[in-house]
Parts: C-alpha cells; sequence; structure tokens
C-alpha cells in the first residue's frame, strides 16, 4: 500500500492508531497506517494527528508492545551503528597512514589516482578515525 502526498495523518480512536487500511489499531507510529485528515470523524471519536506532531507510542500502547518496539529499535541502531564504523574504517586507515609519513594540515586535498573524490581532505580522514575512536569530531 502506498501513502498518498496528502495521507500524513494518523488518525486516532482511544488512544490508539489506525492501522494501514483501517485494519484494527496498535499503540507503535510506525506501525500506523497514514490517511488524509478528512477521514478523521472527531463525532465518532476519531481524530486525526500529523505523523511529525504524533508521539511515537499512543497514549494507550501497552507498555510490554512499546518495550519490545524498543528494543528491537534498539538492535537495529547497534546494527546500522557497526555498519557505519566498517564504512569508516579505511578512510581512519588513511588517516594513520598520511600522518606516518608527514604532517599534513587538515585542509590538505587527498590527491590519489583517478576515481577518487577530489573533494576528500586529509582532515575528512581524522575525522572519520576520531569518529572510530568516539572522541566525536
Amino acid at each position: 500500500m502506498t501513502v498518498e502526498q496528502g495521507d500524513r495523518f494518523l488518525l486516532v480512536k482511544r488512544g490508539l492508531y489506525y492501522r494501514p487500511g483501517n485494519r484494527g489499531y496498535t499503540g507503535i507510529k510506525d506501525r500506523a497506517g497514514r490517511y488524509p485528515e478528512s477521514d478523521a470523524s472527531p463525532e465518532d471519536g476519531i481524530t486525526a494527528i500529523h505523523e511529525d506532531e504524533a508521539p511515537e507510542y499512543s497514549q494507550a500502547c501497552f507498555a510490554d508492545l512499546k518495550e519490545k518496539h524498543m528494543i528491537g529499535k534498539i538492535a537495529a541502531l547497534e546494527e546500522e551503528i557497526k555498519r557505519l564504523r566498517e564504512a569508516l574504517r579505511p578512510f581512519a586507515e588513511e588517516a594513520d597512514q598520511v600522518d606516518s609519513c608527514e604532517a599534513h594540515p587538515n585542509g590538505c586535498p587527498a590527491h590519489y589516482s583517478a576515481g577518487w573524490c577530489a573533494d576528500l581532505t586529509i582532515g575528512d580522514f581524522r575525522r572519520a578515525r576520531t569518529a572510530l575512536e568516539g572522541r566525536g569530531s
């Protein structure tokens, strides 16, 4: 099911979000359907909230489901961190190589063979190494 351009609202009834296609309820924003605001029916207890303003978990979300969802999100973020760290590793190693030869200022462009991005600087490599070391930027 695709979300139409104007379908940016979550429908809420009894503190829970409507699932996609009006197929039940959920307390988890990620699992909620997106609808046009006009689908709300306040006289029937159905309100609409824009997706940017909707809380991650609805007012009536069950605590155990919320906890399980949060654990899943944490695991996914940990995997993303692992993947990003691996992507940074070659740049950090390049910083070690550059620094082992002679001093280069951070703004110095990284000149390599064809195919390398001319916009990379020695500072980019050093920032990658710093990020991997957990020291911030």
